[in-house]
């Protein structure tokens, strides 16, 4: 096993939380921002946000004091409970809907993994065993009411080859004991493979860009991780 995706030991009613789906299926859903991996059939729906908000779906800031629930969340009867039972500090939290027929294209996201200390953790409400996630060139299904970790720093893609509208909870977790222990007891292991920048998205091609971005966000942890980078980066161009 390798930290490409993770199975957690977490289950959760599939009854109720089509409950909650049917409350917010009417609500404004957003196109996703990464335009370039998806055609228009990718959606979101805000339900833990930056202050709160429902005009934006975007993960913009890494200090998780800002993100707060919006009304959508406490709308809900049973998805507060599902939150609550994740022990750890939430950042964001959003409904994610890939239309039937759709396809979230091969793409990457920086420092976004359990090593890297933010971990995304996926619930499926609505799927169907066409829905396939390929993360690292390695395909996999993630079944309904189930609680699954993708390492999003991996190059990874979705098909939804089904006649459903693909529905995931999408939370974004910092790693604290609780969910170590969890990931652990599941049989999380760091990949044996060596990338020098420890990350297999970040390329000596694209580590400027990435340098960039992370400074953009002003945040200690960004900052920190853009001076590795720049540290490995720079040692490699006077070899």
């Amino acid at each position: 096993m390798t930290d490409r995706y993770l199975k957690l030991p977490l289950t959760f009613d599939t009854a109720r939380l089509h409950a909650d789906l049917k409350r917010l299926q009417p609500h404004n859903w957003l196109q996703h921002i990464n335009q370039r991996a998806h055609n228009g059939g990718w959606r979101a729906l805000p339900l833990r946000s930056v202050d709160g908000c429902l005009e934006t779906i975007a993960v913009s800031n890494m200090d998780q004091t800002r993100y707060a629930d919006t009304c959508y969340l406490t709308a809900c009867d049973y998805l507060p409970d599902v939150l609550a039972q994740l022990k750890c500090p939430l950042h964001s939290a959003r409904l994610m809907s890939l239309a039937a027929g759709e396809e979230i294209k091969r793409h990457t996201d920086n420092a976004l993994s359990f090593k890297d200390g933010c971990a995304r953790l996926h619930i499926p409400m609505q799927t169907h065993p066409d829905v396939t996630f390929t993360i690292d060139d390695h395909t996999v299904h993630f079944g309904q009411g189930e609680c699954w970790y993708m390492n999003a720093n991996y190059p990874h893609q979705v098909s939804n080859d089904s006649p459903l509208d693909r529905i995931h909870l999408v939370v974004d977790c910092t790693v604290n004991a609780w969910l170590s222990d969890l990931f652990h007891a599941a049989g999380y292991q760091e990949a044996a493979e060596h990338y020098k920048y420890g990350d297999p998205s970040i390329t000596d091609e694209n580590a400027p860009q990435v340098i960039a971005q992370l400074e953009t966000m002003d945040t200690p942890a960004g900052i920190a991780i853009a001076q590795r980078i720049r540290s490995i980066w720079q040692s490699n161009r006077h070899r």
